[in-house]
Order: structure tokens, then sequence, then C-alpha cells
């Protein structure tokens, strides 16, 4: 069974009370439960929602079965009040007797509150939501408040109380046959008050001298002593201890001893000193956890800024720490290892910030890459594609390790390499080809410019040489399609200029020949030349001097002569002949005025 003497014990009671009635009602109606005791008299307050209806009967029969048999020596009487929120009066009052002998208590309606006397209305008044019973140490207050759990509980006049010798001969018997339980209860009653009493007078300080002060400061001046120059956290952590266990006991002096201002006093400046100490513990342990969560790594950048803020946390507590605590030594020697620790881990996270920017961008690049070699055609698309893998993959060499992206900034650029292989030969291919190409055509046009001047010789190499950059360039290249284009014109142009070549040979010593024929004295003809025919004239000096020389022989009978002079004539003719034989051209021979003498087609 449950027992409650004490005023807390009385707060236990009206807690035990209200969650007993809220269950039995199921939280359908909030209520409220106060208790108070005064000598043997307990007053129960059950304050409900205004708005509410109780089943009255069933909540007084509730209360009274669950106090006689759960807490059936709290006092010898009770009385129960139900009254609404909000208002100043019970409506119902019921006195109850804790023995189940006893006749049937009276009760009391709103109707009948008014008439009630000064003490019991004092008793009835409704308890405020807002204040808790008070403690022992307070008597003084008490007499002064003005709510119903502070005020003396005063006698009722029940009907129970009346004079045994007005009752019936059964009633009385009956109510002799219930002492026994009485004396019991009385029993019970003063073994609770001795107990109580005993427990007051052995709380610490309450007889004698008072050591537990005593013991307190020592263990406040060893903490202090431990941080004068802790070793380490492992020290500021038994410091910690330290005080708090001279918090506990300080905090057990209770309210009625007369070192209880004294222990006050100590308790404030202990708990001052521990919570100065808590504010370090808590910077260590903030540190702790900032070292634990940056070992193994690399780390992905959020963990690193969350180690980040760890540090600066435990900094920031460091910081704020009292100037002229005793604690300052080894706060400045944590702050200044605490920022080394997080300039480091600044470094650490810029360094995985780089890296994920540099995986990135070289990701971004390889994409970028892939869509320009599917489209690549000509030698500067080639170029582009093999710089953005270049670019891709150095981003790729500059991702240190110790950052989360090494590993696989490892994996990409063996994936990778492949590619800026392909691209390198397919860019030099295009380069080879693309030069074979504009040589081609370079040298093609130094031709034409040769032909232009009639060098036919200079033309016939440049258009050799033409001829064979241009099917050099590779197959499946850019330019190769169009190279092939011009294969089939520069060969033709080869053979014009070959042909040329030749006829330019053959004119040059036509014009040799023609100009050794007609030479002497006097010059024996004069001649054209083209690409069609040799016209020779024989000079009027030449015509004369042969027929002078015909006369002369004819007229002094010189056959010889005159033989010699056709043989002569004979041999320009056959000599224009081979000339013209040799030229593939047609010559045509003129008198001075112009009068075609002779004609001669070369042989085919």
């Amino acid at each position: 069974m449950k027992t409650a003497t004490r005023p807390e014990e009385l707060t236990d009671l009206g807690n035990c009370l209200q969650e007993d009635l809220q269950s039995y009602l199921h939280e359908s109606i909030p209520v409220q439960v106060r208790c108070r005791r005064s000598d043997e008299r307990l007053a129960i307050w059950v304050q409900h929602p205004a708005e509410a209806t109780l089943d009255q009967d069933e909540i007084l029969a509730f209360l009274e079965q669950t106090i006689r048999s759960q807490y059936p020596l709290v006092a010898q009487q009770a009385r129960v009040n139900l009254l609404r929120a909000g208002e100043k009066k019970p409506y119902i009052s019921r006195s109850l007797s804790l023995d189940f002998s006893e006749p049937e208590p009276e009760t009391t309606t709103a109707s009948d509150a008014n008439s009630v006397e000064t003490n019991e209305t004092e008793e009835t008044n409704p308890p405020s939501e807002t204040e808790t019973p008070p403690n022992s140490d307070s008597d003084e207050t008490q007499a002064e408040s003005s709510h119903p759990w502070d005020q003396p509980i005063p006698e009722v006049n029940d009907k129970a109380d009346e004079s045994e010798s007005e009752q019936p001969p059964s009633v009385k018997l009956r109510l002799k046959s219930s002492w026994l339980p009485l004396v019991v209860a009385g029993a019970g009653l003063s073994l609770v008050v001795f107990l109580s009493t005993l427990y007051v007078l052995t709380r610490p300080c309450v007889m004698g001298k008072c050591t537990v002060l005593s013991e307190a400061e020592q263990l406040s001046q060893t903490s202090a002593e431990t941080l004068q120059n802790p070793e380490s956290g492992k020290a500021v952590l038994e410091a910690q201890e330290q005080l708090q266990e001279a918090i506990q006991l300080v905090v057990a002096i209770p309210p009625w001893s007369s070192y209880r201002r004294q222990a006050q006093q100590k308790l404030q400046v202990y708990q001052s000193q521990s919570e100065t100490v808590a504010d370090m513990v808590e910077a260590l342990k903030t540190a702790a956890r900032a070292g634990y969560e940056s070992q193994n790594p690399p780390h992905p950048e959020a963990k690193w800024r969350e180690v980040q803020n760890l540090w600066r946390d435990a900094i920031a507590k460091l910081e704020q720490l009292p100037t002229d605590s005793n604690l300052q030594p080894l706060a400045k020697t944590k702050i200044k290892a605490y920022k080394t620790n997080l300039e480091e881990i600044n470094q650490r996270l810029l360094k995985e910030r780089k890296a994920q920017e540099h995986l990135k961008a070289a990701q971004e690049a390889a994409r970028m890459a892939e869509v320009r070699q599917g489209i690549a055609q000509s030698l500067s698309d080639w170029q582009l594609v093999y710089a953005t893998w270049q670019a891709s993959m150095q981003r790729l060499k500059q991702i240190p390790q110790g950052t989360t992206p090494y590993e696989e900034a490892q994996e990409l650029l063996a994936l990778y390499l492949p590619n800026l292989a392909k691209a390198r030969d397919r860019k030099t291919q295009e380069q080879i080809s693309a030069n074979a190409y504009n040589q081609g055509v370079r040298l093609a046009q130094l031709a034409t410019n040769s032909q232009s001047d009639q060098q036919w010789s200079v033309a016939l190499v440049h258009w050799r040489n033409a001829l064979t950059y241009v099917n050099q360039v590779p197959q499946e290249t850019y330019y190769y399609a169009k190279a092939q284009s011009l294969v089939e014109p520069y060969r033709g142009a080869l053979k014009q200029a070959q042909n040329q070549l030749q006829l330019a040979v053959k004119m040059q010593q036509a014009r040799r020949d023609l100009n050794q024929t007609c030479s002497g004295t006097p010059s024996i003809c004069s001649y054209t030349l083209d690409n069609k025919m040799i016209k020779v004239r024989l000079t009027p000096a030449y015509v004369q001097m042969v027929q002078r020389r015909a006369m002369t022989a004819r007229a002094q009978g010189d056959s010889n002569a005159h033989a010699g002079l056709v043989n002569h004539i004979l041999t320009l003719g056959e000599a224009l002949e081979v000339i013209s034989d040799n030229a593939k051209l047609r010559v045509e021979v003129y008198t001075p005025e112009g009068v075609m003498i002779q004609s001669h087609n070369p042989a085919q």
C-alpha cells in the first residue's frame, strides 16, 4: 500500500489520484486533483471544465474506494470537493471516513455552501491552477495563502461524530466493533509520524556539526587545484565530477537545517564553477568528436564541412570562457591546437572542393568531346576534339590523392585514354591529308602559271608533283574525296604539258635548224614559225645572187657552176623538208615578192 505523510508525498498522492481518476474517465474529461492534510484530516479538490458534467456519486464513490483501498493510512478523515474551473466555490462537498465500518458521510450541495461556517468555507475554496502545495519550510506564509490547499483544515461536525448514546443499540454495537480498525490505523499513523520525524532528524546538518560543508569545500578546492594546470581533458572531467559531488552534498542539506543559508551560498559558487567547467568539457567533447569524424580520410565535402564546424564550435566555446577563469591557460593551449587543426581541415575541404570541381569539369569536357567526335570531319574539327580530350584528362590528372574523386579519376583516365589516342591519330591523318591536298593545289597553280609563260618544262614538273601530292591524301579523311576529284584533271594537264613541251622542243629545234639553213652571206631566207606552219621567204639579196651567178655561168658556158647553183637550191629545199618533217609542221617557201614556189607536208 502507498502512504503520504510529507508535503511532497501529498503532492504525489494528488498526482496519483489524478492519474487514477483520469484513467477511470478515459481522458474524456480532463481533471485536476490537489491534496492537503492538517493533523488527521485530508482535503481533496477535484476540478474539471465548467462545460463538463460528471456523475457526482460515481466520482465520489470512485475516490472513496480508491483512497480506502490504496491509501488507507493518509488520514483518518477526508473531505472531497468537486468544483468547476473558474468558480470559487465547490458545487458539492462530501466528508469521507476512511473506516469501512463508519456510517455514510454527509454531503453538502451547492445550495448549502453559503451556510457553511467560516472555517468550512476556507476549506472548500477552489484551488488555483498555477500554484503547487508549499514545502515544509514555508510555515510563515501558509496562513496568508488564499488557496484551499494552503489553509489549515478545520474539523467538520459530521453525523459520524454524534454521541454514541444517541444511537440505537444496533448502531452502538457496530460502532464499538469499529474501534479495532481505528486503533490499528492510529498505530500505523503513529509509525508514519515516527518515521517522518526520524527522516527529518537524520538529514545532513540537522543535528550536530555540519561536516558536509567541509567535505564539499574540500572537493571544490581539489577541483580548483586540478583545473589550475590540467594535464589533459581527462583531468578536467575528474574536476567536473568533483564539483558535481560537492554540489550534491550541499543540495542534500534540508531547508530546516541551520546551515541552509551557508549551503545555498556555497551552492551558487559551485554551480557557477561547474557551468564554466561544463563549457570546457563541452568544448573538449566537441573537439574529440571533430577528431573522430575526421579519421580515415578521404571524406566528402559535406563531411569536411561538418568537421570544420565542430572545430569552430569548440574554439568558440573556449573563447567564451570567463577571462578570470582558472581554465584560461588550458583554454589558450587548446585554442591554438584547435586552430591548427581547423586550418588543416580548411585545406582538406578546399582540396576536396577543387577535386570535385576538377572531376565535374573533366566529365563535362569528356561529354563535349564525345559529341564533337561524333560529328568531326575537317582537320579543325579533330583538332578541337583532341584538345577537348586533352583538357578532360588534364583535369583528371589535377585531382590529388587523399580526395574522394581520386579513385574515380584514375578509372576515367584509363577509360578516356583510348579516345584521346584515337583523336590524336585522326588529327594526324587529317593533318597529313590537309597538307597533301593543299600542296597539290598549290603546285597545280604554279604549273598553270608556268604554262601561261610557255615554260612547259617547269609546268610539267609542277603537274607531276601536284598529282603525286593529291594521290597521297589518306582515305577516310576530310580531303580524300576532294583530292580524288583533282586526279583526272591533273593527269590531263600533265599530258597536255608533256605534249606542249614536246612541241616546244620541236619548235625550238626547228628554229635552230631554220636559223642555220637561212644563214649565210648574203642571208638566204627569213621565216615565221607557229604551231601550224613554217613559212620561209627567200631574201631579195639571195635571189639576185643566184640569178647573177646563173647568168654568169650561162654566159660563160660554165656547166659546173650552173650545176652547183642548182644543187645549192635543191639542198636548201631538202633542208627545209627535213625541218618540216622533224617539227611535224607544213613548210611553204615564198619568193621575195610573196609567190609560193615550194611546199611540203611532213610525213605522218
